[in-house]
């Protein structure tokens, strides 16, 4: 029985919202060397959790090298036109050919991927969900599901602002707009 437990394989996990974040700031400039202090600063995170987590990921997807040098597919990377093959790479590297043919299309079944994931790391729950979203993060492989603002959480505090504003103007926008809308015609509306 210990054989098996040794034989727990573990994947990387980087949070949707870090990977694309780092991929907005590969697009601006790849960086000479991804270390610790850059991913902190980048991702607005502990040094630790940078050190602990996102790097080891970013080596494991082969986008740095274990000097944390950016590699060749951080270029391709980047790169809205190859960014669904880098993927794919990513994929291969990563999960083992079972998981691939089993279940290639995992936000089509979310729940055989967690199970998967969970029979072969042993991992909690939360654990396992991050373990799935980042494979399906790699398998929709599709650069336009980026948020439009992929900058981490220092711009939700001025959104969430933005919005009781509004809230304030409402009735005087609303005021404004019905006379308006009232008065154009139907084909004009759309």
């Amino acid at each position: 029985f210990m054989a098996s437990d040794d034989r727990k394989t573990t994947f990387p996990v980087i949070p949707s919202a870090h990977w694309w974040v780092l991929r907005k700031k590969f697009k601006q400039s790849i960086p000479g060397v991804v270390t610790d202090n850059y991913i902190a600063s980048v991702l607005n995170m502990q040094l630790s959790s940078a050190r602990a987590n996102v790097l080891p990921a970013l080596k494991a997807t082969k986008i740095i090298d274990a000097d944390g040098k950016p590699l060749e597919r951080a270029t391709r990377w980047r790169d809205d036109d190859q960014y669904s093959k880098v993927c794919e790479e990513i994929r291969r590297d990563i999960y083992p050919e079972e998981l691939l043919a089993g279940i290639p299309e995992p936000s089509t079944n979310r729940n055989a991927a967690e199970r998967w994931f969970a029979n072969h790391t042993g991992g909690g729950e939360a654990a396992v969900r991050k373990i799935t979203q980042f494979y399906m993060l790699l398998s929709e492989a599709d650069p336009s599901k980026a948020p439009d603002g992929s900058e981490p959480s220092s711009k939700a505090k001025p959104q969430v602002s933005l919005k009781a504003d509004r809230k304030a103007q409402k009735p005087t926008s609303l005021q404004t707009s019905l006379p308006v809308t009232q008065d154009t015609p139907k084909d004009k509306v759309q």
